[in-house]
């Protein structure tokens, strides 16, 4: 049961990918080709799965976005793995997961301040938000609390300094027995820009 529900929360975050989590519009990547090198966990997976993503900007209008991944791990680790059907719905451990809140934080990423606190529709907030580098990026990272569900909080990254198509961070941790356990992260481990 944890690793469908890891996995789903896998589906849910490439899911979003492209539309809450895409933290930069195409126009704003930079000529040639910007390489982001993510890893992908799972409670479940015995080995971390790299997702490589690259935005190309060509100079006459056009882009090419390019993802590729690798799975390393038993037949049931693989067999159940939904990167190609499972990434019609968001969701987790049964639950449907909005992360439209977070867009207008998104939107406004460069008036978020460190130390702060906001608000969010429904009554949820973003909470705990400091500085961090992560690959080369700096970004603000905060914790998402929904006191809908006390029992998960997600950390997510909101990258400043430069264009980035997924967010350099987003990590689940699920309350058990007293103890935050991490479910799931997604966390940029390369950063590169070449030929502009």
């Amino acid at each position: 049961m944890k690793r469908i529900a890891g996995l789903l929360c896998v589906a849910a975050v490439l899911a979003v990918a492209g539309t809450a989590f895409a933290q930069t519009d195409l126009s704003v990547f930079p000529i040639g080709t910007t390489k982001m090198v993510y890893k992908l966990r799972t409670e479940d997976m015995t080995q971390p799965m790299p997702l490589e993503l690259s935005v190309t900007v060509h100079g006459d209008g056009t882009y090419t976005v390019r993802m590729v991944t690798e799975g390393t791990g038993t037949e049931d680790e693989l067999g159940s793995f939904g990167f190609i059907g499972g990434m019609t719905s968001v969701s987790a451990s049964g639950q449907d997961v909005s992360y439209t809140s977070l867009q207008a934080l998104m939107d406004q990423r460069n008036r978020l301040q460190e130390g702060q606190e906001y608000l969010l529709p429904g009554g949820g907030a973003f909470t705990n938000i400091v500085g961090a580098t992560i690959a080369g990026v700096w970004c603000l990272q905060g914790t998402l609390v929904d006191p809908d569900n006390a029992d998960i909080r997600t950390t997510v990254a909101f990258a400043l300094s430069k264009p980035v198509y997924i967010s350099p961070l987003i990590r689940v941790e699920e309350l058990r027995s007293g103890q935050w356990v991490e479910t799931f992260s997604l966390e940029l481990v390369e950063y590169t820009l070449s030929g502009s």
